[in-house]
C-alpha cells in the first residue's frame, strides 16, 4: 500500500442524509415519519455498524443525531474514505432494514474545530431543551444522550474539543434561543 494515503491527518466531515421506508414490493422508497420502534431498530443497527467500522477503519466519531430531518454524522478517518466509509455503513443497514437514504452520499469537509463546535452545537441544539434548570430531550436518538447518560456505547464517541462530556455545556446548548448556522 502506497505510504502517501497512509499517512495523512485525519479529515473532518460532517455527512447527512434522509432515511425513506422501502417495503419489499415498491420500486421507490416512500417518505415517510418512522414510529419509534422503526427509529429504535434503525438506531442499534447504526450504532453497531459505526462500531465494526471504528474497528475495521480507525473512523472516529465526534457527534449522530438521528431525527425527523434524517442522520447526521461528524467523524473523522485518516484515509481519504470518506464516501466509501458512508457507503459501507449504508449497506450494512440495508441488509437488516427495509430503508434507502438519499442520493447523493456525500460528506461535506469541516474546515477546522471552530466549525465542528459550531456544528455540533448546532446539530445537539435542537435535541435538547432546558426549561427551569431540568434538561428535556426532544429526541432520545442522539450521541448527547447517550454520552449523559453513561450509556455503555458512549465510548464510540470522541470530544477533542471538550464539548459533549461537560454537563454545564450540555445545559449550555439546550438554552440557546438560536444557532449559528454552519451551512
Amino acid at each position: 500500500m502506497n505510504d502517501v494515503y497512509l499517512n495523512k491527518a485525519p479529515q473532518f466531515f460532517y455527512f447527512r442524509t434522509r432515511i425513506f421506508h422501502r417495503e419489499k414490493s415498491d420500486k421507490k422508497p416512500k417518505p415517510k415519519e418512522f414510529h419509534t420502534v422503526e427509529k429504535q431498530l434503525i438506531w442499534e443497527k447504526t450504532l453497531s455498524a459505526l462500531s465494526e467500522l471504528q474497528d475495521e477503519s480507525g473512523i472516529e466519531i465526534y457527534g449522530l443525531v438521528l431525527d425527523k430531518e434524517g442522520l447526521h454524522i461528524v467523524f473523522s478517518t485518516p484515509y481519504f474514505n470518506e464516501n466509501i466509509l458512508v457507503l459501507d455503513w449504508e449497506m450494512r443497514l440495508k441488509r437488516d432494514l427495509s430503508i434507502e437514504f438519499t442520493r447523493p452520499i456525500l460528506c461535506e469537509p469541516v474546515g477546522n474545530h471552530e466549525q465542528m463546535k459550531d456544528l455540533l452545537m448546532e446539530i445537539y441544539g435542537s435535541q435538547i431543551n432546558i426549561e427551569s434548570n431540568q434538561l428535556q430531550w426532544r429526541n432520545p436518538f442522539n450521541s448527547l444522550k447517550l454520552i449523559f447518560d453513561g450509556h455503555r456505547r458512549a465510548r464510540l464517541f470522541k470530544d477533542p474539543l471538550h464539548i459533549v462530556f461537560q454537563p454545564s455545556l450540555v445545559f449550555e446548548i439546550g438554552k440557546q434561543d438560536s444557532h449559528s448556522s454552519f451551512w
